[in-house]
């Protein structure tokens, strides 16, 4: 018996060495591996990065955010929590269930406050609904990123102060409180002081400027939709400024660029700007060295409205059925070309503008002649400056804008022609759209066609008379 107990215990002790050894060396190699396999044990960095999940729908969330460590992501499982929240440190904020998770605020602060670098917010569902000064959302910090929010606001809703290279993408904004005038809401996206942002593929509706950059410099606004607002995308006092496939219907003004230098404005498309005595598709107020390119500008009161700006370039839009395509007034030194003016009450009005160079552009209420087949009217395009200087000294008199007086008044003023705003070769069809190249393949042949018929007449001619000596 003794003897059989000392083999078991021999046994058993041998197994034992065995079990660590191997052990051991799947450690070791799985260390050493370059396939990236983890070990059983787990470092203090992935302890940082493992996600800290909200015990419970309604736990107090600021003691959960004042206990996370920097890197941290908190998951908030489905509910409602209580606001207001202050994030002083580098963490992500993140719903379990994309808008299923919604941070209340009833009181006057802000319902969430970024302090820290590096901050981010995604999927939560922000009722904020007070009307009240202070944004629903504050970024004081830089490279915040705002993703898949849903915002109902009583004040802005995201409004960033000196807070650089952050990003809001995917959120939809709309303004809660009823009955308060369009001049005291607030705005969707504002920002002041904050450099390098990017605001794209959001939904704005029924705020005061849906996206208001002031003293910001090289923000992107890109695949934006914005409704029911004063101006859509608003930017004053700023450079490098990037605006582009953006969607405007039913604001007062579609984009305003005021006060700005280098701005890009392009590819977007503005409808039904119209409502509204001032209300424009794309407004240009002291705004230089610019682009606007490639934008559909359509049914709004005026298409696009120039002053004061000088050294853009406005090329290959599209503006159709306004109530006026182009305004220039007091503007100078911009480029206009290439536009396709089309089923607006009037094309083109302008004051004090003859310092522009505008040419190649298509307008459908002017018949020019094309005697060289190049294409362009060997006919200049005048814009008549009567109505913008009559109006400009009687403002009533915009009551009879295109009444059959008023139009045959335009057409018994000529002074001064040689100042008026002119296309000098405008386009006999619209860019685009083939005919131009069809009527020169046209004359083309016509030509041909004629010279051949010349050089028969003058051959049977040549005949006839040799017949006769």
């Amino acid at each position: 018996m003794t003897a059989l107990r000392f083999g078991r215990a021999l046994v058993t002790a041998l197994g034992g060495c065995l079990i660590a050894f191997a052990l051991t060396g799947i450690q070791e190699a799985a260390a050493s591996s370059p396939s990236g396999v983890k070990t059983a044990a787990i470092s203090d960095a992935e302890l940082a990065a493992a996600p800290v999940v909200a015990e419970a729908a309604g736990a107090d969330l600021q003691n959960a955010v004042n206990e996370a460590k920097p890197g941290d992501t908190i998951v908030l499982p489905p509910g409602t929590y209580r606001g207001p929240i202050v994030i002083a440190k580098p963490v992500t904020l993140q719903a379990q269930r994309e808008g299923e998770a919604v941070l209340l605020n009833e009181g006057g602060e802000s319902a969430l406050r970024i302090e820290a670098d590096g901050v981010a917010i995604v999927g939560l569902h922000i009722r904020d609904e007070a009307y009240k000064e202070r944004p629903s959302v504050l970024v004081a910090g830089d490279r915040a990123r705002l993703e898949a929010l849903r915002i109902e606001t009583g004040a802005d809703g995201i409004a960033a102060r000196d807070a650089n290279d952050g990003i809001v993408t995917r959120t939809v904004i709309d303004w809660a409180p009823d009955g308060v005038p369009m001049a005291d809401k607030g705005n969707g996206i504002d920002l002041y002081n904050a450099h390098r942002w990017q605001i794209a593929d959001n939904a704005i509706e029924d705020v005061h400027d849906g996206i208001y950059m002031e003293s910001s410099d090289d923000a992107v606004v890109s695949g934006n939709r914005i409704e029911g607002s004063r101006y859509g995308v608003h930017c004053m006092y700023t450079a490098g400024t990037v605006i582009r496939d953006n969607e405007g219907n039913r604001n007062v003004t579609g984009a305003m660029v005021m006060t700005a230098r280098e701005v890009e404005v392009t590819r977007n498309i503005f409808t039904k700007q119209n409502e509204n005595v001032h209300s424009q598709g794309i407004l240009l107020y002291d705004a230089h060295q610019s682009l606007f390119a490639d934008n559909t500008v359509e049914g709004n009161r005026v298409g696009l409205y120039v002053e004061l700006s000088t050294g853009n370039r406005l090329e290959r839009n599209r503006v159709a059925y306004n109530f006026v395509g182009i305004q220039l007034i007091d503007a100078s030194m911009n480029d206009v070309s290439g536009n396709r003016f089309q089923g607006n009450v009037a094309d083109a009005q302008a004051r004090g503008s003859q310092d522009n160079e505008i040419a190649g552009n298509y307008w459908d209420s002017f018949r020019g002649i094309d005697a060289d087949g190049d294409g362009r009217s060997d006919l200049a395009y005048a814009i008549n400056p009567f109505f913008q200087g009559l109006t400009k000294k009687r403002p009533a008199f915009q009551l009879f804008f295109q009444s059959p007086g008023m139009v045959f008044l335009e057409g018994l003023y000529q002074s001064e022609r040689a100042l008026w705003a002119t296309d000098r070769s405008p386009l006999m069809a619209p860019p685009g759209s083939g005919a131009n190249e069809e009527r020169t393949a046209g004359t083309a042949a016509t030509g041909a066609v004629g010279a051949a018929l010349l050089a028969c007449s003058c051959a049977i001619f040549y005949r006839m008379r040799r017949r006769r000596i």
